[in-house]
């Protein structure tokens, strides 16, 4: 019988600590780490967990094998081959036999932690489909609980069996097939410590896999995670199964990031919660602030580290608009900077050599692509594209060597071939004082799931919504999502009031 723990992790109250912690205690004692896993549903948490075992530890990734997803860890004991997983030119081939096109899906790796994901189209019918069997329930019983007067039943009926023979006839298989694969074949590693962090997240199925199949090969059993942050219900998550995972229950009860006046709020906000573990953390020494807006753009934006948070991606595509229209350089969780990465390093190296540096022919084979065709010669950009590897380049050299027409002070905007509408935008950023360069972001803009496990000084968290998640039946998790999104907070809280006609009511 395993010994079984859950471990509840407020904001900022250092779970992966406490979790690293376990391990080192349990290596110290002796266990071979080969018999220790440390599995999530996401690889965001399990590469982290990776990363600090390896830094704090002194593992190397040998000894680290079951540092990994959950369907990971299915595909890996299965002996799969990585040809047969379904994969974007599978979606494209069934969206033609059913008439159906496929976008989010085709985004989807083999380390991320949703099973699937929900979008447009012909996705929204494939995730009644997946959702349907990650809840383990009929398609029939899915189709009938989503509020959704777009989707018809004869077409889900149709993809469900054209889904199905697909990937009998073309031998393939999802990633539910992997862990509703693993469970039927019940067998795993067998362990001395098995941690599954991010607990709450999980889907019915995930749990089978953890409670019926890894916890009876397991000699200690940790459950880590913070029901109060469960954001994934949209993925079947059922947040009982944590709550429930086992009797004996450590909360940890100190947190290292959020400020007193931010705790206050986040706790009047999850207190109206229909179904939680009831826990006492304390806040950080720091007060902290919290402050209201009507818009984004009344928050100065100027300095300091900011997270500005949005429900969906519709809305933080709209802050994203703005912010660029008024001169803004941020960066875009999942997309990355506001300027292009190609123009933002052609920029770095036209400084570098207007400073009369030497670069190599690595550093310079991205800005030769960028080179204005007016300023050199077809002949002068063929022998740029056959640098020597072993030699530097000066502007003299590019100048005498390779026919560029250029001078120490040519501004960059004529020798890069750049539209105008991003040179107007990079001079907008220049002249508010921002460095051009790669690095740190300032500024980073996530809607509220992907921001999850990260923190900044300062939050603008919108409260704009949509019309289905105001019209929601599990309003819990909304309550849920932007308690989340105010937890980020480090210092300050910004809440920009909604302009629309629909807002997360607090």
């Amino acid at each position: 019988m395993s010994k079984q723990t859950t471990i509840f992790g407020p904001p900022g109250t250092g779970k992966t600590t406490t979790l690293i912690n376990i391990v080192k205690d349990r290596i110290k004692e002796g266990v071979d780490p080969t018999k220790i896993a440390f599995m999530s549903f996401s690889r965001k948490a399990a590469n982290e967990a990776k990363d600090r075992a390896g830094l704090e530890l002194n593992l190397d990734l040998k000894q680290m094998i079951y540092f990994r997803t959950l369907h990971s860890l299915a595909f890996s004991w299965l002996g799969l081959d990585s040809k047969r997983v379904f994969k974007g030119s599978d979606y494209n081939e069934l969206g033609r036999l059913v008439g159906l096109e496929f976008r989010s899906n085709l985004t989807v790796s083999m380390e991320e932690g949703p099973l699937f994901q929900i979008g447009a189209g012909g996705d929204k019918y494939m995730s009644v489909i997946q959702m349907a069997r990650v809840r383990e329930i009929s398609t029939n019983q899915q189709f009938n609980e989503t509020w959704d007067n777009t989707l018809h039943w004869q077409q889900l009926k149709v993809l469900d069996k054209a889904y199905r023979d697909y990937k009998i006839a073309k031998n393939k298989l999802d990633f539910v097939d992997m862990i509703e694969q693993f469970v039927e074949q019940g067998t795993s590693p067998k362990f001395d410590l098995l941690i599954i962090d991010e607990a709450q997240d999980l889907a019915p199925l995930q749990w089978r896999m953890v409670k019926e199949v890894l916890v009876p090969n397991s000699k200690e059993v940790y459950y880590a995670g913070d029901d109060d942050q469960a954001i994934y219900t949209w993925m079947g998550v059922n947040v009982r199964n944590f709550l429930n995972s086992c009797d004996n229950k450590l909360v940890l009860d100190k947190s290292y990031r959020v400020p007193s006046t931010v705790h206050n709020f986040s706790q009047n906000l999850i207190k109206k919660v229909s179904s939680r573990q009831d826990k006492t953390w304390q806040p950080t020494k720091k007060e902290g602030s919290i402050t209201w807006h009507r818009d984004i753009l009344d928050v100065d934006l100027t300095s300091g580290e900011w997270l500005i948070l949005a429900r969906t991606n519709y809305i933080t595509n709209k802050v994203c608009t703005r912010l660029k229209e008024e001169g803004h350089l941020y960066w875009r969780e999942g997309t990355g900077w506001s300027i292009s990465p190609n123009v933002l390093n052609g920029i770095e190296v036209w400084i570098k050599l207007c400073k009369n540096q030497s670069l190599f022919s690595s550093e310079l084979k991205n800005f030769v692509k960028l080179l204005n065709p007016e300023l050199i010669t077809k002949a002068g950009r063929k022998r740029l594209s056959f640098l020597d590897p072993e030699h530097s380049y000066t502007l003299r050299d590019l100048i005498d060597k390779f026919n560029l027409i250029a001078t120490h002070e040519t501004p960059w905007q004529k020798v890069l071939k750049v539209s105008d509408q991003e040179i107007a935008y990079i001079m907008s950023v220049r002249r508010r004082g921002e460095r051009v360069l790669t690095g740190t972001p300032r500024i980073r803009i996530s809607t509220i799931h992907r921001a999850k496990g990260g923190e900044a000084d300062n939050v603008a968290l919108l409260l704009d919504s949509t019309k289905a998640c105001v019209n929601s039946l599990d309003q819990d998790s909304e309550l849920r999502t932007f308690y989340v999104g105010a937890t980020r907070a480090k210092q300050s809280l910004h809440l920009i009031e909604s302009t629309s006609l629909y807002r997360f009511n607090i």
